[in-house]
């Protein structure tokens, strides 16, 4: 399987040239779902993020579709999904779109979509992808998870911070997560990966590889 683990989308070139080297062709030739249903449950300045990723995407020359899973039958939107070579998840509320994927029935399908498919992920969609959602790390974020699983999708074994030393987030510094992270359970992951917005997290299969033109951490447990 194939994941990008972004904070903030396709950022810099640096992204954008291993991101081609992880699909193996040219964008041009690829189609893209991209999955609004995080974004839409915060709406407000978070449709600005999402306006420049789309404009960003279009010019890179992915073939688009926009679908939120939330409120659309499986029937609906699976095709969409199958139609796709590229899956994309924007950022939004976690566990809004953790939620969703569970409930919407797509998470039923999802290990068979990711062995032919890459899944990039920005912000809230490449926290999903962890184990837990809710601990003393991703707490951090302030988000509502009143009512909401506290499980993660578990395709990977560490927990994803993004936005490191965005104004936006104001909690989310190293000294911050450091300190949170000793209070991780085994639960939670093998590790824990902090990346700014200029950076991103390429998984083929097995291999890990950080591809960063700003500041990341790692925090083995």
């Amino acid at each position: 399987m194939k994941f990008v683990l972004t904070s903030a989308g396709i950022s810099n070139k640096s992204i954008e040239n291993e991101l081609m080297r992880i699909i193996g062709k040219d964008f041009t030739d690829v189609n893209m779902l991209f999955c609004i249903t995080a974004s839409n449950y915060e709406g407000g300045e978070m449709n600005e993020w999402l306006i420049e990723d789309l404009k960003k995407l279009k010019q890179l020359g992915f073939k688009i579709d926009i679908c939120d899973i939330n409120g659309i039958s499986k029937e609906k939107f699976l095709p969409r999904f199958e139609w796709a070579d590229v899956l994309y998840f924007e950022g939004g509320n976690t566990q809004w779109l953790r939620s969703c994927i569970k409930n919407s029935g797509l998470e039923e399908h999802l290990g068979r979509l990711l062995k032919t498919r890459v899944w990039i992920g920005a912000s809230a969609g490449s926290c999903v992808l962890s184990p837990t959602l809710c601990n003393s790390c991703q707490d951090l974020f302030d988000e509502n998870i009143e009512g909401y699983q506290t499980d993660g999708l578990g395709f990977v074994d560490f927990q994803f911070i993004p936005h490191l030393n965005n104004e936006w987030f104001p909690k989310i510094k190293q000294k911050n997560i450091r300190n949170a992270s000793k209070n991780l359970k085994e639960v939670d992951g093998e590790k824990l990966y902090a990346i700014d917005d200029n950076g991103a997290i390429f998984i083929d299969n097995e291999n890990i590889k950080v591809i960063s033109e700003g500041e990341w951490f790692e925090i083995q447990k």
